[in-house]
């Protein structure tokens, strides 16, 4: 539901529909996901997990549909995202330690068997819950990331990382996205930037902000970098007896074409789709992507 005069998605921003769950880490802080119910629901359950400064309103639109075909749907904030507590030491904004609140949260919901969606840093983890835990992992859909990511586009990320926080409106916020990522989502209109903005944009008293703490900038350029800097292609091997589904943007500069094929012929089971007109990450919200993702769900349940 769209309040045109404010472009705020009231749907979007309260994610209608879910229930929210909350966890405890091994820190003290309150984590937090939302959970798409459906009335007679099937196997598997769907835990869905997002990107860098990203919060489970990008699985919105993608869980909504997954729900409507039976599939519970889970997707987690990580902390200092979203709903979750921010941390007073933001150097416990790190993979590890997102790994054991992860883990926590799985255990604390009493999931055996999931089928994962992890869209960047999200991907990143379902490297690495393949090596901790496999036996939970019936399917794993990677969305934009592998074993390579390109430097210029990594550094492009880690500089705008808790800069500009806010912006006077959700529709001047639209048009920044429009101008940093046009280039490469090139389909998209008007009311989509719109969407995108809800997506990553919560309003407050003197505009809206991103959903995340700036803090986390200082986390990726210091100790805790973005990304690892070791060699990630023992972590994906990880991957290999699991079934897996890799989303490319066609016109990611994240991940490579190069760095794709590369990845087919290490895994040569590996199914891949590229989404076409989209750049770092998909946004999952196509009919392509969300009808292949819930058949590759399904074929692996």
């Amino acid at each position: 539901m769209l309040q045109a005069s404010d472009y705020i998605d009231v749907d979007l921003q309260n994610l209608t529909g879910t229930t929210r769950f909350t966890w405890k880490a091994s820190d003290g802080l309150t984590l937090s996901a939302n959970i798409w119910e459906p009335d007679n629901p099937r196997e598997p359950t769907v835990l869905c997990l997002p990107g860098l400064t990203r919060n489970t309103r990008d699985f919105f639109h993608l869980a909504n549909f997954l729900k409507e075909n039976g599939l519970r749907v889970i997707a987690m904030d990580y902390r200092g995202r979203g709903h979750s507590d921010h941390s007073e030491d933001y150097e416990s904004y790190s993979l590890e330690q997102e790994a054991d609140d992860l883990d926590r949260g799985i255990e604390a919901l009493g999931l055996t068997k999931l089928a994962l969606v992890g869209t960047s840093r999200g991907g990143l983890h379902s490297f690495s819950m393949a090596q901790r835990h496999p036996e939970r992992l019936l399917s794993v859909i990677i969305n934009d990331i592998g074993p390579i990511i390109e430097p210029p586009a990594l550094d492009d990320i880690v500089t705008a990382v808790g800069t500009v926080m806010s912006q006077p409106s959700m529709k001047i916020a639209a048009e920044r996205l429009a101008s940093i990522h046009g280039t490469t989502f090139t389909a998209m209109s008007e009311a989509d930037w719109i969407t995108f903005a809800n997506q990553l944009y919560t309003p407050f008293s003197e505009g809206v902000t991103l959903r995340y703490d700036k803090r986390l900038g200082d986390t990726i350029r210091g100790e805790h970098k973005a990304a690892p800097e070791e060699d990630l292609w023992p972590s994906f091997s990880a991957m290999k007896p699991i079934p897996h589904l890799l989303l490319h943007g066609e016109n990611s500069r994240l991940l490579s074409t190069n760095t794709v094929e590369m990845m087919q012929q290490r895994h040569e089971n590996m199914e891949l789709l590229t989404v076409p007109n989209q750049g770092h990450a998909p946004l999952l919200w196509d009919n392509l992507s969300q009808d292949r993702i819930l058949s590759f769900i399904l074929q692996h349940a």
